[in-house]
């Protein structure tokens, strides 16, 4: 009994000591907890809009600095704001992917708010590809100029020549550039080939340096009258491209990158033919942060079912809201066929965020102010476990009632305060003006975080 009590009490005492005195892995986690968070440096979030008629510009929206968004188009202006500053470089993003880079060069005012215009060098993924794979080749030896004695010597029938003899005509050839030594044995009127004079005596144009994400080209760039300010916030900075390389009218739709960014996945601007300007967020950041895409895939008849769907649902809300401001009735068999619907990926869920928006006209009916009656409905919806949409927000305004509730347009998502989730950006046209906001999508309901920005 004596060894047994013995042993028992030494297991007891060592639970007991392994309980009270933790492992240096649990101190280590515990410091990891304790630990502060890193500071980063301003994030700002702008819109680049490529217009119907050709060019480019970048609005400011937001500035993300210390856990906070301020007003990008009234931050810092001095006397344009910060967010737009020469020289600062944005990155415009698709679905949370990139599509290139726009880099500041005029900013100015339109219509009493701040724009800028600039260079914009599309992302072109099979460039990049092609070279990486050039950098980790290994470059060519040089050849021995004993080495091409022994190479073959094409000959034409009845050539009795010695491979010397042809040999030394072709050098003679390449050396003059525009004649070669004629062999006895080739009939006079034996057509010669000849090098322009252009190739050999004209230099190849250098290649210009292409901009790489988180990077800045090697030139020096101008600095700002508040650069030497040791507290000013710092975007991301580099120096405009040259305007050949990157010129302003080119639209990410037409580059390879954003092939894969039509119909077949989804990813339409809009249904019908009622396009306007072409938006992309456009976000710049010196500090370090990763891009994923933000896009939920959907198969062509699973687009069309939750079409239908958010249709109906959409029309359902026109019809409420119409019901309750005694506006122009919506016809029995009306429908929604002017639409937009964005399917995203918003925080690694693999759960759909629905984006519904759209205008119903009504033909009988005139706006206040002349012109067309229509209505504008934004559905936003989450999935159930059937994967049937159910609405977490929605917004319905009309011709009439701009002063009271904004028309909602989707611009995309975009990773606003760099924590890894996406959040929705929307343009909102209202009597007095655009302006914008951002949203934050939960599994249940919809914030808004921002509002801000001015649009012309």
């Amino acid at each position: 009994m004596l060894p047994l009590l013995l042993a028992t009490t030494l297991c007891a005492g060592q639970i007991r000591d392994r309980t009270q005195h933790p492992t240096p892995a649990n101190d280590n986690n515990q410091s990891q907890i304790n630990a502060k968070k890193t500071k980063r440096g301003p994030r700002a979030i702008a819109v680049l809009e490529f217009l119907p008629g050709g060019g480019a510009r970048l609005v400011p929206i937001a500035l993300w600095i210390d856990d906070r968004f301020y007003d990008a188009s009234l931050y810092g202006a001095n006397p344009e704001p910060m967010a737009l500053e020469p020289e600062t470089v944005y990155e415009a993003t698709n679905y949370g992917e990139s599509a290139g880079l726009f880099t500041v060069t005029t900013p100015e005012q339109v219509k009493g708010s701040w724009i800028a215009t600039g260079q914009w060098k599309p992302y072109q993924p099979l460039d990049e590809k092609l070279a990486k794979q050039a950098a980790t080749q290994p470059k060519p030896k040089p050849t021995p100029s004993n080495a091409l004695d022994d190479r073959p010597v094409l000959r034409r029938p009845g050539s009795s020549g010695s491979s010397s003899s042809g040999d030394s005509g072709a050098s003679s050839g390449s050396s003059s550039g525009t004649t070669t030594t004629p062999n006895p044995n080739e009939p006079p009127d034996r057509p010669t080939l000849k090098k322009p004079p252009s190739e050999a005596s004209t230099p190849a144009p250098a290649t210009q340096p292409t901009p790489v994400a988180g990077g800045s080209p090697p030139s020096a760039s101008t600095s700002s009258p508040d650069e030497n300010n040791p507290n000013r916030p710092v975007l991301r900075r580099g120096q405009p491209a040259p305007s050949a390389a990157a010129p302003e009218t080119s639209q990410p739709a037409s580059t390879p990158s954003n092939a894969a960014n039509q119909p077949t996945q989804g990813k339409l601007m809009t249904t019908t033919a009622r396009v306007g300007r072409r938006s992309y967020p456009a976000v710049s950041d010196a500090s370090p942060y990763e891009t994923r895409s933000l896009l939920y895939a959907m198969s062509p008849s699973e687009r069309s079912d939750k079409s239908e769907e958010l249709r109906a649902l959409a029309l359902d809300k026109v019809r409420k809201f119409a019901a309750q401001r005694n506006a122009p009735a919506v016809a029995k068999d009306a429908a929604i066929t002017d639409y937009d619907l964005r399917a995203y990926d918003l925080e690694y869920s693999n759960s759909p965020t629905l984006v519904f928006t759209g205008t119903l006209s009504v033909p009988s009916a005139k706006a206040l102010r002349g012109g067309e009656f229509d209505y504008f409905v934004t559905v936003v919806a989450r999935e159930d476990v059937n994967g049937t949409p159910i609405e977490i927000f929605s917004s319905v305004t009309d011709s009439n009632h701009l002063d009271a509730f904004a028309r909602m347009e989707i611009i995309d998502a975009v990773d606003a305060d760099a924590n890894g989730r996406g959040d929705l950006l929307f343009r909102l046209y209202s009597d007095t003006g655009i302006s914008y906001s951002l949203y934050r999508v939960y599994p249940y309901e919809m914030k808004k975080i921002f509002e801000g920005g001015a649009g012309v």
